[in-house]
């Protein structure tokens, strides 16, 4: 969905919660707390609200099974600071779910998206090889 320029981010936030909100409705998901950015834009710093989530899940009374996000798209910035956190929940978790491009991630696709596989093991035929970001040097 484009927005465009006539909405405010609260605008923005808002409508996304609403969203969020009526597709758990719909698809019968338990919702066991709701978060929002809203009012933490600036410079990158550890966010509350998965700092939260992180404390919820580690009780054992609290069986989340899924993190729910409008999009992806917001994980491509202010959330690199935040991505050790991120996978941390979604390692506990077992899958991270984004509605907007209807995409389902378990922890290690996540991390993936967000660190590069220039960082991780890829298999192939039951082999680990391991990325290199470096050239060799033609002789």
């Amino acid at each position: 969905m484009n927005f465009g320029n006539s909405w405010t981010p609260v605008q923005r936030i808002v409508h996304q919660d609403k969203v969020l909100f009526d597709y758990c409705s719909s698809n019968n998901l338990n919702v066991l707390k709701r978060f929002s950015d809203l009012g933490y834009l600036g410079s990158p710093f550890q966010r509350p609200e998965l700092l939260q989530i992180r404390k919820i899940i580690e009780r054992p009374k609290n069986r989340a099974d899924l993190l729910l996000f409008y999009s992806i798209a917001g994980l491509r910035t202010e959330m690199k600071s935040n991505a050790e956190l991120l996978l941390e929940v979604v390692e506990v978790l077992g899958k991270v779910h984004f509605y907007r491009e209807k995409l389902t991630l378990d922890d290690h696709k996540l991390k993936l998206y967000l660190k590069g596989a220039g960082s991780s093991e890829m298999f192939n035929h039951g082999q680990a090889l391991k990325l290199s970001s470096e050239k060799k040097e033609e002789a």
